[in-house]
């Protein structure tokens, strides 16, 4: 199977395009630990450590605990690869912190004084949700020192190794550690998918700040979307739907789908009438045209094609195209200017 990078166009290809597909996809689940999930003991009761505990972290934890079952019986009774399942936790390779990043000696008490290397097993993982490292392939841990979990771990390296393009992040809290490890690993090539309610802040406001700071590297979608995706992610041949509803054609593996909005149906209408007239040469791309919006003055064209060279040059003209036909109406079109 062709890589998922291999199938985007520049400019044109949307997140949203990308379902996941069990055997490039990863589940990596961050700080979600005894340290960090439960209050300490004399810790002061407010109203952030209210909200984390008793709320966010258990609404959190029983949908990470879902989706790390869905990753494992697919992980599990496959044997094409995928749906491993990552705990990344703090945990120092030293048993007097010195080891830990700089941040986190800045950062008070709590990330100072992370569990250690004499730490013993049991004590690092809650009850609810521990790694299963005994049963089927196992899932896989990563101590990590720093706030990114990409940049104290080889986490980038047993992707690769794995054949995982696609990782699911989970854990807390949203807007620190969860939202650095999205950044991360958007810029490492990585395609993301967060799901917003299997993360944890202290507030529901520093929740919405983490995903807001997140949407612009990631799809942000729900555990049970998740879920849905694991179950449909692939066909019988493996290879990807290109959107949610559409018919996989092996022919012409590589779509894109436009819409462009003119001020009246009737410029929509005598573009389309144009660009059908103007159709492709040769059978490497096929277009298709049709008109939507409540007024029927969107103009949606959509691409399949043999190669991604060819899309993207066909998508390439079709923009030139629209921008010529957008600068004749607006120069000439003795309605616009009455409108106007």
């Amino acid at each position: 199977m062709a890589s998922l990078q291999s199938q985007v166009v520049a400019g044109c290809s949307k997140r949203t395009e990308f379902p996941l597909i069990r055997s490039k996809a990863a589940l990596v689940i961050i700080d979600i630990q005894k340290y960090l999930s439960e209050p300490k003991e004399g810790s002061q009761k407010d109203e952030s450590n209210h909200h984390l505990y008793e709320t966010a972290l258990p609404r959190a934890i029983q949908n990470i605990q879902k989706l790390a079952k869905a990753f494992r019986r697919v992980r599990d009774e496959t044997d094409g690869g995928g749906c491993e399942v990552i705990f990344c936790y703090l945990h120092s390779r030293t048993n007097d912190n010195r080891d830990i990043s700089l941040d986190y000696k800045l950062s008070g008490p709590t990330l100072t004084n992370i569990p250690t290397f004499n730490t013993p097993p049991e004590q690092l993982f809650l009850d609810q949700l521990r790694p299963d490292t005994e049963n089927g392939k196992g899932d896989i841990l990563l101590p990590k020192t720093s706030c990114s979990v990409f940049l104290s771990t080889n986490l980038q390296y047993l992707l690769r190794n794995l054949g995982a393009e696609q990782v699911v992040l989970t854990g807390q809290l949203t807007d620190q550690c969860v939202e650095s490890a999205v950044r991360d690993a958007a810029d490492l090539g990585f395609f993301v998918t967060l799901a917003h309610d299997a993360c944890a802040a202290t507030s529901q406001a520093n929740h919405d700040k983490g995903l807001h700071g997140a949407k612009g590297f990631a799809r942000i979608v729900s555990t049970q979307q998740v879920l849905q995706e694991i179950d449909n992610g692939s066909n019988s041949n493996g290879e990807r739907k290109r959107r949610s509803g559409d018919h996989y054609n092996q022919d012409y593996p590589y779509a894109c789908e436009i819409e462009v909005t003119f001020p009246t149906p009737r410029h929509a209408e005598q573009t389309q009438r144009v660009m059908e007239v103007d159709q492709e040469i040769g059978d490497r791309v096929r277009k298709s045209f049709s008109l939507c919006g409540d007024d029927k003055n969107v103009l949606r064209i959509s691409f399949e094609a043999t190669e991604a060279k060819f899309l993207r040059v066909s998508v390439s003209s079709c923009y030139d195209f629209l921008t010529v036909a957008l600068k004749v109406f607006q120069e000439f079109d003795h309605e616009l200017h009455t409108d106007s």
